[in-house]
């Protein structure tokens, strides 16, 4: 069964994904705001975790880090919420790429995680 509602990344995990990767610079801590706000305001698992990829990847919130942290934020939110992403690093490298491109659609990206990931 589906779950109604979907555990949520904090704007503080966020953060903290990212300082995994780098001195933890922000760009726009506005732009974080966003995210996490827009990624409330949508329905599904799937869609939420889409977002989260490429708004963070395409608004660069952080100074560095950007995408790397785009993909671990979906990657902790997919586990967060009972869903484990089965992909090789070059698949996971293609998917981070190829969704910072502006004509790369969500739904494409919807459609790729549902058909990687297995749990609820």
């Amino acid at each position: 069964m589906a779950r109604i509602f979907a555990k949520t990344l904090s704007k503080e995990v966020i953060i903290n994904i990212n300082k995994h990767f780098t001195d933890g610079s922000i760009r726009s801590e506005g732009e974080i705001d966003h995210i996490v706000f827009k990624v409330a305001d949508i329905r599904g698992i799937d869609r939420k975790a889409a977002t989260i990829l490429i708004e963070i990847a395409r608004r660069h919130p952080f100074v560095d880090g950007n995408k790397r942290t785009a993909f671990e934020s979906m990657l902790a939110f997919l586990e967060l919420n009972g869903k484990k992403l089965e992909v090789g690093s070059t698949s996971r490298f293609n998917v981070v790429v190829w969704s910072v491109k502006p004509k790369t659609d969500i739904e494409e990206i919807v459609t790729w995680i549902a058909n990687h990931t297995r749990g609820d």
